[in-house]
């Protein structure tokens, strides 16, 4: 596991940690933990999204001519 360490926090911010923690029954460290791993998360969904709408945008998916997505899901079906 990796160590980070913070040097110069504000002190109003530090202070909203701390009230945040024990807010939630944790020590200031496990808030940390836990706000750094929610960040990483979001930051990695944001980029999901972004590589998901550009396989979109860059694909080219057509059905069959004449063909709905509703008859492609009933072939599927009854295959």
């Amino acid at each position: 596991m990796a160590t980070a360490t913070a040097r110069n926090v504000n002190d109003e911010d530090y202070s909203a940690i701390v009230a945040g923690a024990n807010e939630n029954g944790r020590s200031v460290s496990e808030e940390l933990r836990l706000l750094i791993a929610e960040y990483a998360r979001k930051r990695r969904s944001k980029e999901l999204v972004a590589e998901l709408k550009a396989l979109r945008d860059n694909a080219n998916w057509t059905l069959p001519n004449g063909m709905t997505s509703l008859d492609l899901l009933r072939e599927e079906r009854d295959a």
